[in-house]
């Protein structure tokens, strides 16, 4: 199993960008430093849900600062983008990065952030499909063209410079349903599932995912497949759950953002309940919070169901960078050695 750190760079206090932003610089170096193998981040706008406004700057700030760890992004939003530019900053950032870069992509789905781009929700999924087309042409095609639905390239043109890694960096994709694991696994990408849900609904879809992943006939049988939690490595189960103050903030947040019922004054999204949100013990058990052998067996779970990569959610916004990084400290000593080998070779 690969370990790797999460970041949306939540401040439920509305703290200061360049607070938030240094103490995530600085958790990535010590990820690093502790032997983990990747850094996640996610792009979002407009509140305080999230200040990782363009992951892609962030990356190349961390890799000047880094040797050996890699990159993702969990995700960027392609809609938000021009398909070439976003394929430039990628193509640029790989060579930044000296070739540390994978690429997480999706298509959104917070409503009050489309409506602010001018774009309409419901055309998403068509926007991102034509993005990745053409994306995937300017990192590999000389003098191309397109003509689609929402972009038009009519004279040829070559994008410069092209990737390091050749045809490109690896592409991840969020996946939160069955339709988009389909499409996934038949492109040959690897998935993204967020352990928010239901243990049973994320073990489906990873069985779905490598049912489909075998029936397109990928070289490599035994693809990645990711899997995020909520992660706080402490001394006993009582401070644990004081903790989960704020995953439910997060959570709930969250949930109120994709149902576009949203309550924002000035970027400070307004906590409330929502509808049939999941109780303490249910948001307990999709967790990896707890002193270190809950948090081992958590994880052990997780292995043994087939997910090859593990990405961390330490820094949830609430906690003090401090208990962060204790935290992180304490998972890379005790939690990981215990859970690197289990599932290898599924």
């Amino acid at each position: 199993m690969r370990f790797g750190t999460f970041h949306l760079i939540g401040a439920p206090e509305m703290q200061p960008g360049e607070q938030r932003i240094g103490e995530t610089i600085q958790q990535m170096v010590l990820a690093e430093e502790l032997g983990l193998d990747k850094v996640w981040v996610a792009e979002h706008h407009f509140s305080n849900y999230g200040y990782a406004t363009n992951p892609l700057l962030i990356i190349a700030k961390a890799a000047g600062l880094t040797n050996r760890i890699r990159f993702g992004q969990a995700i960027i939003v392609t809609p938000f983008w021009h398909p070439l530019r976003l394929a430039e900053d990628i193509a640029l950032t790989d060579i930044l990065t000296d070739g540390r870069l994978d690429v997480g992509l999706g298509r959104g789905y917070q409503k009050m952030e489309t409506d602010a781009f001018e774009l309409k929700l419901e055309e998403s999924r068509d926007l991102f499909l034509e993005h990745l087309a053409i994306m995937r042409k300017a990192w590999t095609e000389d003098d191309f063209t397109h003509q689609g639905q929402f972009f038009t390239i009519p004279r040829p043109i070559t994008m410069l410079p092209k990737p390091l890694q050749k045809p490109h960096p690896q592409i991840w994709v969020a996946c939160q349903s069955e339709q988009t694991i389909d499409w996934t696994a038949s492109e040959g990408y690897y998935p993204i599932f967020s352990g928010s849900s239901g243990g049973t609904q994320i073990f489906s879809w990873r069985q779905r995912f490598v049912e489909k992943w075998r029936e397109a006939g990928h070289e490599n049988q035994n693809p990645q497949i990711a899997v995020q939690r909520f992660v706080y490595v402490c001394d006993d189960e009582q401070e644990a759950r004081a903790a989960m103050r704020w995953p439910r903030w997060q959570r709930r947040l969250a949930s109120h953002l994709r149902n576009a019922d949203e309550r924002i004054v000035a970027g400070q999204n307004e906590e409330y309940p929502v509808l049939n949100e999941p109780t303490d013990d249910e948001l307990w058990d999709r967790m990896v919070y707890g002193p270190p052998e809950r948090c081992i067996a958590q994880l052990r779970r997780d292995a043994e169901m087939g997910f090859t990569d593990f990405i961390g959610w330490f820094d949830v916004g609430g906690l003090p960078f401090e208990t962060v990084t204790q935290s992180m400290r304490r998972f890379a000593a005790e939690v990981k050695p215990a859970i690197e080998t289990v599932g290898a070779g599924r």
